[in-house]
């Protein structure tokens, strides 16, 4: 891990720290789910940073993140499958693709690329707002919550940010 990786992690991991907490307090989905994903961009961006270079300047990172992680070098593949608890190698490639459109959608929800949408910042749509973040009722949190498929998104998260240093 470079040195631009590790400041990346650190803030990733706080973060996590910082959405695990409000998680066992119950707080609304909207936190939950900001802090969900600033744990994803910060993860994405420390590992993009393995290059040395700084990735783009953008809110996403995660589904490049999954991307990458499900196509590394054969001689990683047992390695990583381990690392994030999936006995095959293939099965974590088949798990990634059947995860890639709930990491897009945590991507989307970042103010920047929610437009007039759902985010778990400001009321939106912008001009006449409607609807309060606090009081929404985000359907990707739902997903997440009460699926396995979800359940296991949220696991890969922490397993990614707890372990960043032995695949960094």
């Amino acid at each position: 891990m470079n040195k631009y990786q590790e400041l990346w992690w650190l803030q990733a991991h706080s973060d996590h720290e910082a959405f695990a907490l409000l998680r066992e307090r119950g707080v609304a989905p909207c936190h939950l789910l900001h802090y969900l994903q600033m744990v994803a961009e910060k993860l994405g961006k420390a590992y993009l940073w393995r290059s040395g270079s700084p990735p783009p300047a953008s809110h996403a990172g995660f589904v490049q993140f999954m991307r990458l992680m499900g196509g590394v070098r054969a001689t990683e593949r047992a390695r990583i499958a381990e690392i994030f608890e999936f006995k095959r190698f293939e099965d974590f490639q088949k798990w990634i693709r059947l995860a890639l459109p709930s990491a897009y959608a945590l991507e989307r929800l970042a103010p920047a690329f929610a437009h007039d949408g759902p985010n778990p910042e400001y009321p939106w749509p912008r001009a006449e707002p409607v609807h309060a973040p606090a009081t929404y009722n985000f359907e990707l949190w739902r997903d997440i919550r009460d699926s396995a498929h979800g359940r296991r998104l949220l696991r890969v998260i922490e397993i990614a940010v707890t372990r960043f240093p032995e695949y960094a």
